[in-house]
């Protein structure tokens, strides 16, 4: 059973909706894109999110 809450599920879907927003902006309102890619772009914004910040 998965240790998902409901602030890790809120999280991802607005991660979804801004990678969502950001690709109608970009490409147009009839922009469709297969589900697994949608799946990549959101593992890497969550892997993202996860790693600390390395002061520059």
């Amino acid at each position: 059973m998965s240790d998902r809450t409901a602030a890790d599920l809120e999280r991802e879907l607005a991660m979804l909706a801004f990678v969502r927003d950001r690709l109608r902006a970009s490409e147009g309102e009839g922009v469709r894109l297969p589900t697994t890619a949608v799946d990549q772009v959101l593992d890497e914004l969550s892997s993202l999110a996860r790693s600390p910040r390395v002061p520059t």
